[in-house]
């Protein structure tokens, strides 16, 4: 597959873990690739955005009130941020992704894009989502999953919109 919603590195990155960890190949285990594989801590914490990545302290912060497939996913999409904008620049600003700067900043949106595709290439492999034939084994919420299938061309619906939905 070739086009705008692929992200090689995300492929790059699970099969680097699984080759590392074995392992169930889904639902992908993004905590313990942040944690174990990139030595990164993931932890649940209060907070008024789905997610943040603190590049410094090599640190993932997921919103505790949302559901565990929101938080799956959100991780998934910090570790775009970090795989995608922060390796290999140790000074790198943390990343808030808050829907009244994403909406407004052009380049915003577009960081905020690749760490979607990134995450949803991670988390939803191609070939196990054209397998799976639409049902859930990623761990992700009916939301991601039909994003998933609408950007493979496999619905021909997106999901309705969720008012300031970003992570």
């Amino acid at each position: 597959m070739s086009n705008e919603y692929d992200d090689p590195r995300a492929h790059a990155l699970r099969e680097r873990y699984h080759a590392t960890f074995g392992g169930d190949e889904l639902p992908v285990p993004v905590e313990s690739i942040a944690e174990d594989l990139l030595g990164l801590a993931v932890e649940a914490r209060e907070l008024e955005v789905s997610g943040m990545l603190l590049p410094a302290e090599r640190r993932i912060l997921v919103n505790a009130a949302e559901p565990e497939t929101r938080q799956r996913f959100t991780v998934a999409h910090e570790l775009g941020h970090w795989v995608c904008q922060c390796v290999g620049r140790p000074d790198a600003a943390p990343v808030y992704c808050r829907a009244e700067e994403v909406g407004v900043d052009p380049k915003a949106r577009a960081l905020e894009r690749e760490a979607n595709i990134f995450a949803a290439n991670l988390v939803m492999p191609e070939p196990a989502v054209r397998a799976a034939g639409g049902a859930n084994r990623f761990g992700v919420s009916e939301e991601a999953l039909t994003w998933r299938l609408y950007n493979l061309d496999l619905v021909l619906e997106p999901p309705s919109p969720r008012d300031g939905a970003t992570s």
